[in-house]
């Protein structure tokens, strides 16, 4: 793996990749049936079933995990600028010649 685009891919796998995989899999595991026979849908006392309710709120949550990965990215992006700025700064800084101590 790159190592500069580690951080992002890290970040989008655990707030988009992940969330999306383990809303598959409970819509696929789940049953598409609610038990004891109580109707299915929202609203006038019936339920989905729980199938459909985790797709439902995979689906509910899906702008919060969006917008939650752009912001973790940016704020990645900033660090790393940061971060290389400070850098530069102390090469700068640093006089001609002088070896580097760590």
């Amino acid at each position: 793996m790159v190592r500069p685009l580690r951080p992002y891919l890290v970040t989008l796998g655990v707030l988009w990749v992940l969330p999306a995989v383990l809303v598959g899999v409970l819509y696929l595991v789940l049953p598409h049936a609610n038990a004891g026979g109580q109707c299915e849908g929202i609203g006038f006392g019936c339920t989905t079933n729980p199938a459909d309710t985790a797709l439902l709120l995979g689906i509910l949550a899906s702008p919060w995990l969006f917008a939650a990965g752009l912001v973790g990215c940016a704020t990645i992006a900033v660090v790393r600028g940061v971060r290389a700025r400070r850098e530069a700064d102390r090469a700068a800084d640093a006089p001609a010649g002088a070896a580097h101590r760590g």
